[in-house]
């Protein structure tokens, strides 16, 4: 049983950086830095501790949402499903003893009449928001905002159907960010990346995989602090396929400008791992990312004054070549204060 007033020392120790040694003091189920670098802690923690890792794009409604902290993933992005599913998803990641990762959503799939995924088979009735007008974009954004929204998820597929016009593209966007939330934008064919961009979207739920992004565009991304969530793995699930490839030179190329990349899996769609991915991480590090960058991808550059009540604990310390940080974090493992020394054990 961890006691209150306990003192935890970590061997490694990620915030926005590697700190090395670091100890920390128990309080109210939290984790508090501790100043004294003096003191004997009263329990070692072998390995590298994270505040949070994270991925940036699931559905949860197509797994078991139960199975994610355990197997290291302590935040997740919901991108997309019915409005009130997600929001109780919402609701129930906050409570304490909650066995959930904290679980961020986007409520419904903002689109057009008749556009993805309204018609895809895998998104439920419901999931996909349909609108006829510039004008119905802001009610819209405001309920799924109320339910708990902290994004907005708007589509653009080409190749399944009608798309968003820029009227409607550009009201969905001007609704979200007076209401202080950023959207994210699924693209899937030609010129539909430079719509979404023109429009002033936050970040790209999937590295554009269905055309080669020009340089011109990739700066523009860059320059503008876009974010690209990478769901590189769901083109063939280890076995990449033609968009993969298109995919990972584009997520290279954005890298290279020094845009900021965001580990993500699409998690639902197709036999995708729960937990983890190392295919994913591996994925991103052979797109040129070193190693810091990797490990950011999933864990951020966030430096919070305390921990928790989730934490990422990842056995042994982080390797030193990219190409081997992806099996090392796919050994992480999610607790919580009160589950610390069953998940050492």
């Amino acid at each position: 049983m961890i006691e209150e007033g306990l003192l935890l020392g970590v061997e490694e120790y990620w915030a926005a950086g590697w700190h090395g040694r670091t100890r920390f003091t128990v309080r109210d189920g939290l984790l508090h830095p501790s100043a004294d670098a003096t003191a004997t802690p009263d329990l070692e923690l072998p390995g590298t501790l994270f505040p949070r890792l994270s991925d940036h794009h699931v559905h949860l409604g197509l797994i078991d949402a139960e199975r994610l902290l355990p197997a290291g993933i302590t935040s997740v992005v919901d991108l997309g499903w019915i409005p009130d599913a997600a929001a109780e998803w919402h609701t129930d990641s906050r409570y304490p003893g909650s066995t959930l990762p904290e679980v961020r959503i986007a409520g419904g799939m903002l689109t057009c009449t008749g556009g993805y995924p309204a018609a895809s088979g895998w998104a439920p009735a419901g999931a996909a928001i349909e609108l006829a007008d510039p004008a119905e974009a802001e009610k819209a954004v405001r309920a799924q905002v109320a339910l708990g929204a902290s994004v907005i998820k708007v589509t653009l597929n080409s190749v399944a159907g009608p798309v968003p016009s820029d009227d409607l593209l550009t009201a969905i966007v001007l609704a979200a960010r007076a209401h202080g939330v950023p959207v994210a934008a699924h693209t899937e064919g030609a010129g539909m990346a430079r719509r979404a961009l023109d429009a002033g979207v936050n970040a790209f739920a999937h590295t554009p995989f269905s055309e080669q992004l020009d340089t011109e565009l990739i700066a523009r991304m860059s320059r503008a602090g876009t974010a690209v969530i990478s769901t590189l793995d769901i083109h063939g699930w280890g076995a990449p396929t033609r968009a993969f490839v298109v995919a990972q030179d584009n997520l290279r190329r954005f890298a290279a400008a020094g845009g900021r990349v965001r580990y993500g899996t699409d998690l639902g769609n197709g036999p995708l791992p729960v937990g983890v991915n190392a295919r994913e991480l591996s994925a991103i590090a052979d797109a040129g990312l070193d190693r810091d960058s990797v490990v950011e991808s999933i864990a951020g550059s966030w430096a919070p004054d305390v921990i928790g009540p989730r934490f990422s604990w990842v056995p042994g310390l982080p390797p030193q070549r990219p190409a081997d940080v992806p099996a090392w974090l796919s050994t992480a493992r999610g607790t919580t204060i009160d589950y610390l020394e069953e998940t050492l054990a």
